[in-house]
């Protein structure tokens, strides 16, 4: 990854944070949320250009946020994250 660690940047999506990084010329934004059913919540926004909807929402339990279906999902031009991570550049990390 690009302007910063990979490793952190997975680990702050276990918490949930609000994290901005680019892909493939295109602004992402990561955030998780605490749910009124108690279920933790993973969102993916397009930024720029500007989505419809969100790119893809994960639902995890009520004490986990759905890390590992976000790194398997394939989003990334039909690839999961691990394969395309060395392309995004961490915008606020």
């Amino acid at each position: 990854m690009l302007n910063g660690d990979v490793i952190e940047f997975v680990d702050r999506i276990h918490y949930g944070d609000e994290l901005i990084f680019m892909y493939n010329g295109q602004k992402f934004f990561l955030q998780g949320f605490l749910e009124d059913d108690g279920i933790c919540t993973t969102y993916l926004d397009r930024w720029e250009p500007p989505a419809d909807d969100y790119i893809w929402v994960g639902r995890g339990d009520s004490k986990n946020f759905p890390v590992e279906e976000f790194l398997k999902a394939e989003i990334w031009d039909g690839k999961s994250f691990w394969e395309v991570e060395k392309k995004m550049e961490w915008l606020d990390g």
